[in-house]
């Protein structure tokens, strides 16, 4: 899958094609004089709409920052670790933004920055990143950028797409539980509540779909990481990696969920692929779950992605 980029539209189309101009367009209110970004229709300030766009030095100091050594995002894994900035330019406008170009000792606040555009020919955007104005300061973010990637595949662990666990049955939904799990993440729809709210009465909200596989589990059986030791019917392959982090899911839903039924899951081993970046390598593990209730009716395929460092 390819990294998600900004897809301009019509109020911020200019900000775009400054940047791909190689210059930083700014918001610019004629009637207060008022500089602001993110690009507006009406003016923060004074809220007029007579508008215009200024261009900046696109030059400023560094605000704030954060280092973020583990994926903002599974597709940004080769990029750990990031440095999230918040960049006040000269015109006095804050924006968030990347440092590049930066050891992480050398990153101090309100060091002076200059822009760094980097275009993405392909697809026809310039996203803005920042660099230290000093050149005495700029060097590689990382020295393992340049050290070489040891694999975490393995035959074995290739050999894994495709296997199934065993089925594992939930204890029945019932309106007490729903109401639990409702108030526990603070979704009063009364589509989960109250039976008069719809002519099928009370179903689970979405994200419950797991709750009924959920059990208590003693201190003595979970891992350094937190995670279970044994995990009724997941498969998962044999890596030579130490860490696992959460990568997100996608859910398909089919069928409501509703008191009174039993929900049964199967997994398996939808992909196991490598990425290597700047920290080294990571695999991305994609596990299937299927769900059907007491019926055989199918009520949801979910998608979770674990990626192992």
């Amino acid at each position: 899958m390819k990294k998600p980029l900004p897809v301009p539209t019509p109020d911020t189309r200019p900000f775009w094609n400054g940047l791909n101009e190689g210059r930083v367009l700014l918001r610019h209110c004629r009637d207060c004089d008022c500089v602001f970004h993110y690009p507006r229709t009406v003016c923060p300030d004074c809220l007029s709409s007579d508008l215009g766009w200024r261009q900046a030095s696109g030059t400023g100091t560094l605000y704030t920052y954060t280092v973020s050594r583990r994926p903002t995002h599974p597709l940004f894994a080769d990029e750990v670790p990031q440095y999230l900035a918040v960049v006040e330019l000269d015109e006095g406008p804050r924006l968030t933004s990347t440092l590049v170009n930066v050891p992480e000792a050398n990153i101090t606040i309100g060091m002076a920055l200059e822009p760094v555009f980097e275009r993405h020919d392909k697809e026809r955007i310039t996203l803005l990143r920042f660099q230290p104005a000093n050149p005495e300061l700029r060097g590689a973010q990382a020295a393992t950028q340049s050290a070489p990637a040891t694999s975490l595949l393995t035959e074995d662990s290739l050999a894994s797409i495709g296997k199934t666990g065993e089925a594992i049955r939930g204890y029945p939904v019932s309106v007490e539980e729903i109401r639990r799990f409702c108030f526990a993440t603070d979704d009063l729809n009364p589509r989960w509540l109250d039976p008069a709210a719809s002519p099928d009465g009370i179903t689970a909200p979405p994200a419950f779909l797991s709750i009924p596989f959920d059990t208590d589990v003693p201190l003595a059986e979970l891992a350094d990481d937190g995670v279970p030791l044994a995990q009724q019917g997941l498969v998962f392959p044999p890596l030579k990696a130490r860490r696992k982090l959460f990568g997100g899911y996608q859910v398909e839903y089919f069928q409501p969920i509703r008191p009174g039924d039993v929900l049964t899951r199967q997994r398996r081993i939808l992909d196991v692929h490598e990425r290597q970046g700047a920290s080294g390598s990571s695999v991305f593990v994609l596990i299937e779950a299927t769900y059907t209730n007491q019926r055989g009716e199918k009520v949801a395929v979910e998608v979770n992605t674990i990626v192992n460092r």
